[in-house]
């Protein structure tokens, strides 16, 4: 497999994420190509999953690499997966959390570009669920959902299999709504924890607090305990996924502002926790602090009085 890695820079810190993600690239044996054109000349199927606020970027740069001169010819000179005459169209499935208006504007850039470069087609999508996770001998998989009128290729089925892909409309953008009404009620609910724990922890009632969920409402607390504990890693992926929920509840589901009221809120609380605490500098495979919600709560607790600053990272 080959893939070709963007530079994304992340919301909590100065500098480029790049290095740290070729590195995981390369520990699991992933080739990083040299260039957009050329992942575009050697895959049949690109899966764009980058951080929401660089999903526009990236399919712009995807599509400007099919229309550059050279791209069409020198992709049909390589073999066709199922040894047809003529190469498969290339297919681009969009997987990242954004409404469906973004959706529909970057279908458009691959309806432009097929008409100078190779045949392409966009898939609307997105990644409901936790990574891959084997669990006595079987994988639980996070469902990829996708949407779009697409005539598919034979290696598809096999792909879909793979990754648990699932088609659920025909209409570009109900997949992303999907994605996006279910990421509410998820990251929502651990938005709401965040709130609920940081202020307990200001008066000294966490403990009580977690007595009395454990005690009335234990379902809760279970959603919310893990919730808390693995969200730092990812808070500053989540600021532009809430707002996207928001602009969805209001463009799809005609709430006239109360979406955007709402998640614009739960945006800014994932945005304290990712630039004005230490949290925002852990990483999933590199925990060290809030892996407990006692010190995730503590930390956002005590956000902006200097207690645990950013820069003081132990």
């Amino acid at each position: 497999m080959r893939r070709y890695i963007p530079t994304t820079k992340r919301a909590n810190a100065d500098g480029f994420d790049s290095e740290h993600t070729l590195a995981r690239v390369h520990a699991a044996g992933i080739e990083a190509l040299s260039s957009d054109q050329e992942l575009v000349i050697q895959a049949d199927y690109i899966l764009s999953i980058v951080p929401p606020g660089n999903a526009l970027a990236t399919a712009e740069r995807i599509a400007r690499a099919c229309t550059q001169p050279d791209t069409a010819s020198r992709r049909q000179e390589l073999e066709d997966v199922n040894h047809r005459p003529n190469r498969s169209d290339l297919l681009y499935l969009e997987l990242n959390a954004k409404p469906a208006r973004l959706a529909e504007q970057m279908a458009a850039l691959f309806e432009s570009a097929t008409a100078t470069g190779p045949r392409s087609h966009f898939l609307d999508g997105g990644i409901i669920g936790g990574p891959p996770k084997l669990t006595d001998g079987e994988w639980k998989k996070p469902s990829v959902v996708l949407s779009g009128a697409v005539d598919l290729p034979r290696t598809f089925a096999a792909l879909a299999e793979t990754l648990n892909m699932k088609l659920v409309s025909p209409r570009i953008g109900a997949a992303s709504t999907l994605k996006m009404s279910f990421a509410a009620l998820t990251k929502g609910l651990t938005a709401l924890s965040i709130l609920s724990f940081s202020t307990a922890q200001r008066e000294s009632l966490l403990p009580e607090l977690l007595e009395h969920l454990d005690t009335y409402s234990p379902h809760t607390a279970s959603l919310a305990r893990a919730g808390v504990i693995g969200m730092s890693p990812k808070a500053y992926r989540w600021v532009d996924e809430m707002r996207g929920i928001g602009e969805t509840f209001d463009s799809e589901g005609g709430w006239n502002g109360v979406g955007t009221s709402v998640y614009g809120g739960i945006a800014e609380v994932y945005r304290a926790v990712a630039e004005d605490t230490i949290l925002g500098q852990e990483r999933v495979e590199q925990r060290r602090r809030g892996t407990s919600v006692e010190d995730a709560a503590s930390i956002i607790a005590q956000r902006g009085t200097g207690e645990h600053d950013i820069k003081n990272t132990p």
